[in-house]
Protein backbone atom coordinates (compact mmCIF):
# COMPACT_ATOMS: atom_id res chain seq x y z
CA UNK A 1 0.00 0.00 0.00
CA UNK A 2 1.36 3.48 -0.93
CA UNK A 3 2.19 5.54 1.97
CA UNK A 4 3.20 9.23 1.51
CA UNK A 5 5.16 9.00 4.76
CA UNK A 6 7.00 5.44 3.96
CA UNK A 7 8.01 6.97 0.33
CA UNK A 8 9.32 10.44 1.75
CA UNK A 9 11.53 7.92 4.05
CA UNK A 10 12.18 5.68 1.26
CA UNK A 11 13.69 9.10 -0.45
CA UNK A 12 15.70 10.25 2.89
CA UNK A 13 13.54 12.94 3.57
CA UNK A 14 13.63 13.49 7.45
CA UNK A 15 10.63 16.39 7.76
CA UNK A 16 7.77 15.56 9.51
CA UNK A 17 9.08 12.48 11.05
CA UNK A 18 8.23 12.65 15.23
CA UNK A 19 9.75 9.97 16.86
CA UNK A 20 13.37 9.74 17.45
CA UNK A 21 15.23 7.50 15.36
CA UNK A 22 15.70 10.04 12.65
CA UNK A 23 19.23 9.06 11.98
CA UNK A 24 18.11 5.76 10.89
CA UNK A 25 16.98 7.25 7.40
CA UNK A 26 20.01 7.17 5.68
CA UNK A 27 20.24 3.38 6.80
CA UNK A 28 16.42 2.71 5.82
CA UNK A 29 17.35 4.09 2.04
CA UNK A 30 20.48 2.15 2.02
CA UNK A 31 18.16 -0.96 1.72
CA UNK A 32 16.98 -0.33 -1.36
CA UNK A 33 19.98 -0.11 -3.80
CA UNK A 34 19.47 -2.79 -6.41
CA UNK A 35 15.90 -3.64 -5.27
CA UNK A 36 12.83 -3.44 -7.06
CA UNK A 37 11.39 -1.30 -5.20
CA UNK A 38 13.92 1.28 -5.46
CA UNK A 39 13.41 0.98 -9.36
CA UNK A 40 9.71 1.36 -8.82
CA UNK A 41 10.07 4.60 -6.49
CA UNK A 42 12.28 6.06 -9.27
CA UNK A 43 9.60 5.63 -11.78
CA UNK A 44 7.31 6.98 -9.33
CA UNK A 45 8.88 10.29 -8.51
CA UNK A 46 9.70 10.65 -11.94
CA UNK A 47 5.85 10.63 -13.24
CA UNK A 48 4.92 12.91 -10.30
CA UNK A 49 7.62 15.31 -12.10
CA UNK A 50 6.51 14.80 -15.24
CA UNK A 51 2.47 15.06 -13.87
CA UNK A 52 3.95 18.76 -12.77
CA UNK A 53 4.91 19.88 -15.31
CA UNK A 54 2.34 18.62 -17.27
CA UNK A 55 0.09 20.66 -14.61
CA UNK A 56 1.86 24.12 -15.04
CA UNK A 57 1.58 23.96 -18.79
CA UNK A 58 -2.10 23.01 -18.94
CA UNK A 59 -2.21 25.55 -16.41
CA UNK A 60 -0.31 28.06 -19.02
CA UNK A 61 -2.12 27.06 -22.03
CA UNK A 62 -5.74 28.13 -20.32
CA UNK A 63 -4.50 30.99 -19.35
CA UNK A 64 -3.14 31.55 -22.82
CA UNK A 65 -6.62 30.31 -24.50
CA UNK A 66 -8.48 32.35 -21.82
CA UNK A 67 -6.62 35.76 -22.94
CA UNK A 68 -7.91 34.89 -26.67
CA UNK A 69 -11.57 35.61 -25.01
CA UNK A 70 -10.55 39.11 -24.63
CA UNK A 71 -9.34 39.68 -27.56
Amino acid sequence: MYCKHRIRILQGLVEGIVSENVADVQKVVGWLSGTDIEEALGRVCTLEKEADRIKRALSAAKHALSRCFLD
